[in-house]
Formats: C-alpha cells, structure tokens, sequence
C-alpha cells in the first residue's frame, strides 16, 4: 500500500513537470481594518496603497497555487484622549485636577508581503474565468510612520473661576509633534488573505480584478503594554498575468 502511494505521488509531480509558472503584477488602492484593544475618540480610514509580483503554478483540475510579493501602505487618521488624575501641593493646599492628553495623528504602516493562497476557478470559459482565493501570508514591518499634535491641558484648576472660567475648562498648557516613542509595532505578521475576482483574455495574457481582503491573526503592536493591535485592509486590486 506505501509502494502504490509513493508511485501514485510520483506520478502526480511527474505530471507537474512542465508545467510552467505564471507571473503577473497587480496594482490597487486598499483601506486599512485594523482591530485594536486601544479606545480611540475618533478614528478614519485613508486609502493606501498595494502593489505586488504574482506567481501562479497550476495544481490538479481547476485549483491553482498562487504566490507572490506584495507592498502594503495602510493609512488612517485618529483622535486619542487619555485623562489622569493628578494633584499637587503648595504650602498647606493641595490642588488635585485632571491631566487630558489628547493625539490627534495620523497613522501609516507599510508592510511587505508574502502570500501562499490556494485559487479555485468555479468558472471557466473561453474567454476568461471566475474563482475564489483563500490562504496566508507572512508580512513584515518595513517602517510606521506616526504624525500629527499632541496637546495637554488641565481641568479642574482652583483659580479658573477667578478669571471667569468654570472649573471644567480645559486649559491647554502645552503642544507638540505626537510622541512616536508611546507607540511601537513588531516587525513580523501572520494573517489570512480571502477573496475572489475575475480574469480576462487580452493579448497573451489575462487581465485581472481582485477583491481581497486581510486579516491579522497575531498581535503587532509592542507598545504600549497590555494593548493589542491587529492589522488588515480591504483590496481592490487590477492586474495582468502573461
């Protein structure tokens, strides 16, 4: 029974031999869906950018191996409040308020990809086909990039009222650039790929249009401590394959 499995195996992968790869490029906007512990104010999607290298190599009947090397550049805009109680002491007062810190910033991670992804053509015809990809893929961090202002302003001051104020007013006390020491990402990611799409006959190849979309399975996020963050995005992505 081994015999008859190793020359049935053999047979498959003598089968393969000459089969040739495929290579193609594809191209695309995607919008970035993180999930993430960290409460946020407010928090908006910008479009990025996908770029990547295909590599299909046909397997048994309609199922396809399909590979590559992808680009990823995610972006998304937010506002972050933290409030601490805070006090202090002058002479025989002690003066207790809130610290807001607030972030308003926008965050960019650009990743390069490499995906294992399993395609079945559903439909075929003469003049192209339809099929659906599912798999994985290994990424890694190649920078982040977090910009915006910081501002930090005090509630709850004593002395406000004597100016007119309530003693709810945030007084901003302090601005500046966000601190990108706060918050740091692990360079290496695992996920899962899913989608589907469609391609064309034209000229020596196919034309084609994908919709992926990506979701992390690990946690990337290395600080701050106790907070989890998990990338993904959504793609809609055009290509050619010779």
């Amino acid at each position: 029974m081994r015999l008859y499995r190793l020359v049935g195996l053999g047979a498959l992968l003598w089968g393969q031999v000459g089969r040739p790869w495929q290579i193609g490029f594809q191209i695309g906007p995607n919008i970035p869906a993180y999930r993430t512990t960290q409460h946020v104010d407010k928090a908006v999607t910008l479009p990025g950018f996908t770029a990547g290298l295909v590599l299909r190599f046909p397997l048994a009947g309609p199922f396809y191996f399909q590979s590559g090397l992808y680009f990823n550049r995610r972006r998304s805009a937010y506002l972050l409040t933290e409030s601490t109680p805070e006090d202090t002491v002058i002479g025989r007062l002690r003066e207790e308020y809130i610290v807001h810190t607030t972030n308003d910033g926008q965050l960019t991670l650009a990743h390069l990809e490499l995906p294992c992804l399993l395609e079945w053509n559903f439909l075929t015809a003469a003049h192209g086909r339809s099929y659906f990809l599912s798999g994985f893929h290994l990424g890694y961090l190649l920078y982040s990039r977090n910009v915006g202002t910081t501002r930090v302003a005090l509630e709850g001051l004593d002395f406000l009222p004597l100016f007119g104020f309530p003693p709810q007013t945030r007084l901003i006390v302090a601005e500046g650039p966000v601190d990108n020491t706060r918050l740091r990402f692990r360079q290496p990611d695992l996920g899962v790929w899913m989608g589907g799409g469609s391609a064309h006959k034209m000229g020596p190849g196919q034309m084609t249009f994908e919709l992926r979309f990506f979701t992390a399975l690990i946690n990337i996020l290395q600080r701050p401590l106790n907070q989890r963050f998990y990338n993904g995005s959504l793609m809609l992505l055009m290509g050619y394959i010779f």
